[in-house]
């Protein structure tokens, strides 16, 4: 009697293709866009003028969880050895990362005081949106982590249509809302594509 042998696709793709520095770099990134996440929706409740205890307390727990998640994975990474050339690779990554940022960092700042300056307060979160978010399209590049695209795209599009809302505390909502919205999604698709390393066999 033959018998068939069926291989079934794994639906997740394997983290076993990330080295253990690779992890942390991502563990990292998820960390931060978890952090600023939080400041992010904390900010939509005040300018949206939504400000009470049970909004306070369901973006405080939401900001625990994204928080809390990553630097547990994190910190389940500190007993594997990272390579000589993983550490070469990361202090080469440095030099552009730090450029990135403080490109970003100047572009907010004259961005806000150009906006304060002409007195329209009300498109300073798409203006931000709109700067970090293609901010983290040379992000994509050097952390050589495509997620980073797609939260760009996101960051981008979703400050612009905020815009159709009529100018007022609303709109504020969406636009401070939708940039914390979109860090909170990137770091928890990090953290469920690399969950998968901890579910499998090391070699």
């Amino acid at each position: 009697m033959l018998q068939a042998t069926i291989t079934i696709p794994e639906a997740i793709p394997s983290s076993l293709d990330f080295t253990a520095s690779e992890l942390r770099g991502r563990a990292r990134g998820a960390v931060i866009c978890g952090a600023f996440g939080a400041i992010w929706m904390f900010e939509s409740l005040f300018f949206g003028a939504l400000m009470n205890l049970a909004s306070l307390l369901g973006i405080a727990l939401l900001a625990i969880a994204f928080v809390v998640w990553p630097v547990t994975q994190l910190r389940s990474l500190r007993g594997w050895a990272a390579p000589s050339a993983d550490r070469q690779r990361w202090n080469a990554m440095a030099v552009p990362y730090w450029i990135n940022l403080g490109v970003e960092w100047l572009a907010c700042c004259a961005a806000c005081i150009w906006l304060a300056h002409i007195r329209r307060y009300d498109l300073i979160p798409q203006s931000l949106g709109i700067v970090i978010g293609v901010h983290f399209v040379p992000l994509a590049w050097i952390f050589r982590m495509p997620i980073y695209n797609w939260t760009a795209v996101g960051m981008v599009l979703a400050a612009v249509a905020t815009l159709a809302i009529p100018a007022g505390h609303l709109r504020d909502f969406a636009g401070y809302g939708v940039n914390g919205l979109s860090l909170w999604v990137t770091a928890a698709v990090i953290l469920c594509q690399d969950r998968s390393y901890h579910a499998r066999p090391t070699a």
